[in-house]
């Protein structure tokens, strides 16, 4: 209760509903057209919630738009955002308010199967869409770990230079799944935590989220003006 002008008025409360705010991490995955993303998130629900299938060998999208799932724990919520294309990604208006708001961590999935059948570079894109910051940001999920065989993921990461060099500026561990194993199984309960470690680990050292950076909307005169400072000082 407060006083104005000799009258007691009730104060709105900051949470009207009476419940407690939860911290909320928005994690960007995005990759390859059929390289899993989809799949990966369905792996950390434990459930099917994102439509995904095989389609990587004929370059065909399942996820058409950007789609917000909310993963609900003891004491925050992880909001998982699928993506299409990332070349259609500059050009979506959800994704590009989104990034304004910005990403807590960008999940990045690679398909073991893709370098089988490669196709253009998903890690160039992202790199060109967010810029170097991207790499403080990074977990790098390898699906189709089946795909391996006799191969460990280092010897993996070895034959694949590209990948590796990027894998090296992020300074985490890729984390590897298999995505057929079944549901609610040992080995799906094991790959599930092991994702989450690692997420949680990006989480961690970044409190602040990587967002678009606000351009300047006098740039041109700014410039004029710096051109002109320095040909005067000439």
């Amino acid at each position: 209760m407060s006083a104005l002008g000799g009258v007691e008025m009730e104060q709105e409360p900051s949470n009207p509903e009476g419940t407690p705010e939860v911290d909320v991490s928005r994690v960007l995955v995005v990759g390859g057209i059929g390289h899993g993303k989809s799949s990966f998130i369905n792996t950390v629900l434990g459930e099917d919630k994102c439509a995904f299938g095989d389609t990587w060998a004929v370059d065909k999208t399942i996820t058409k738009d950007i789609e917000e799932v909310d993963f609900q724990r003891k004491n925050d919520i992880i909001t998982f955002i699928d993506t299409p294309s990332l070349k259609t990604l500059k050009s979506n208006s959800k994704f590009l308010d989104l990034y304004k708001t910005g990403f807590h961590a960008i999940v990045i999935v690679y398909s073991i199967k893709s370098y089988i059948h490669p196709s253009s570079s998903v890690l160039k894109e992202v790199r060109k869409l967010f810029g170097d910051e991207v790499f403080r940001h990074v977990l790098i999920i390898l699906t189709c770990e089946d795909y391996l065989g006799d191969s460990t993921v280092d010897e993996f990461l070895n034959a694949n230079t590209e990948l590796k060099h990027f894998v090296d500026r992020t300074r985490d561990k890729p984390v590897a799944i298999c995505n057929t194993v079944e549901k609610n199984s040992t080995e799906a309960n094991e790959q599930r935590a092991r994702c989450l470690v690692y997420l949680e680990s990006v989480l961690r050292k970044n409190e602040e989220p990587l967002k678009e950076i606000e351009k300047c909307s006098c740039c041109r005169k700014c410039f004029s003006w710096f051109t002109d400072i320095v040909n005067i000082n000439r």
